[in-house]
């Protein structure tokens, strides 16, 4: 086996225990080529950070104001000890939808900041019959 050889098997075994698969699943796992293509650029994610910021806030009624910020990591999990104590559930969709274009774009070698790179919560805010509104800004930075 060559080096490259013994380091692919080092990091699909690496992904067989990270996920839990059976030598069965992590078989069908393997036999998916799009696996391979993001095996392969899983790295690029590693060295960046995504922050939502929110950038407008109006009766939130969690509290969420201007300047606060949510950290993840580009690959996907939230750094929950960086960011507020309280975090809105109706907020978390929009940070979902702008990660899987992040992350898709890192994925194609393209700048990871999407075209449109704000989103706000699910509340459509107090002239709409709501209660409140916040707008969040996604940036990714290099760690």
């Amino acid at each position: 086996m060559t080096d490259q050889e013994i380091r692919d098997e080092a990091v699909w075994g690496f992904m067989q225990k990270r996920l839990g698969y059976t030598d069965q699943e992590l078989l069908t796992f393997r036999n998916n080529p799009r696996n391979h293509r993001l095996i392969g650029k899983a790295g690029d994610l590693v060295g960046k950070t995504v922050i939502f910021e929110v950038v407008e806030s109006r009766g939130c009624n969690i509290e969420h104001h201007v300047g606060e910020q949510f950290f993840f990591s580009a690959e996907g999990y939230m750094l929950a000890h960086k960011g507020p104590k309280k975090v809105c559930p109706y907020i978390m969709p929009a940070m979902a939808r702008l990660m899987w274009v992040i992350q898709e774009r890192i994925y194609e070698g393209l700048d990871p900041r999407p075209y449109f790179y704000k989103a706000h919560c699910d509340d459509v805010g107090i002239e709409c019959g709501g209660w409140g509104n916040i707008v969040i800004e996604a940036k990714i930075v290099n760690r």
